[in-house]
């Protein structure tokens, strides 16, 4: 019994974390390991319940272990997430950094006159708060990046400069899978005037989130990779670039970028 309780604990641990990390986008290479390590302490526990109380069976012992990899998954998730590291930019004159941690998921050039669209599996939808403003008169970028469960939270400013706009818009909380989410989900748009040109960020909420974080009002002026706000749990932030004289996009698709750090875009001579 003993020996089956520390292997049923690292089985299940598996069982239930590999396909939660799948659907939540985790990578498996931080997946795997913490799920091994949750799965053999579970099991450690369980085979010391299981020496001392020798009349327990199976079925009690594999519920145990359940709560236990429970606990200790969302605990291990909760630290995760809950983290706020400080973030020195490397460089600040001409660039435009990541507003968030994450991956890109697509960069959309927006020509003169068109709409400003957000992506998601191949279905469009307008950023109707930046489109209320004039910052497209001229072409604009749109970078997307995708925040896991496990990323860092807290998002940053891309560049210094006066906060122009803050808007929030409530929404019904769709998953970040689904198409439509970019206009259903709850939502903060920021757009930031450095003197030369304007960039708006947007952040968007996942499905499970119940709350999108902002720690400016209009007419605060931020510093460069400054943090601006934060979106709980997986979620999304879009970040609008006019194509202003020398800009050059420094990231695309596939790219992992850390807040505040990341270099997006350079412009200028």
């Amino acid at each position: 019994m003993v020996t089956e309780a520390f292997a049923s604990g690292i089985g299940l641990a598996l069982v239930v974390c590999l396909p939660l990390g799948w659907k939540w986008r985790m990578p498996v290479t931080v997946v795997l390991p913490a799920s091994l390590v949750i799965g053999a302490v579970a099991g450690a526990i369980g085979t010391l319940i299981s020496w001392q109380s020798t009349n327990l069976g199976l079925v009690p012992l594999i519920f145990i272990e359940l709560v236990l990899i429970g606990v200790f998954g969302c605990m291990s998730i909760g630290l995760r997430f809950f983290r706020d590291p400080e973030r020195v930019p490397v460089e600040t004159e001409n660039v435009i950094l990541a507003p968030a941690d994450g991956t890109v998921t697509y960069v959309h050039r927006v020509e003169k006159g068109s709409s400003l669209v957000s992506t998601k599996k191949g279905q469009h939808f307008e950023l109707r708060e930046i489109m209320a403003t004039d910052m497209l008169e001229n072409a604009a970028f749109l970078v997307g990046i995708d925040m896991s469960l496990l990323n860092v939270h807290v998002n940053r400013a891309p560049m210094a400069g006066k906060i122009e706009l803050v808007k929030h818009i409530g929404g019904r909380f769709i998953s970040l899978r689904r198409p439509e989410s970019e206009i259903t989900n709850e939502r903060v748009t920021t757009i930031i005037n450095n003197g030369y040109f304007r960039i708006g960020v947007v952040q968007i909420a996942s499905r499970l989130v119940r709350r999108v974080v902002t720690y400016l009002a209009e007419g605060d002026t931020v510093s460069i990779g400054q943090r601006i706000g934060s979106i709980t749990l997986g979620s999304q932030v879009d970040v609008a670039i006019p194509d202003v004289e020398g800009l050059s996009i420094n990231v695309e698709p596939g790219d992992t970028v850390s807040a505040g750090v990341s270099i997006v875009a350079r412009y200028g001579s």
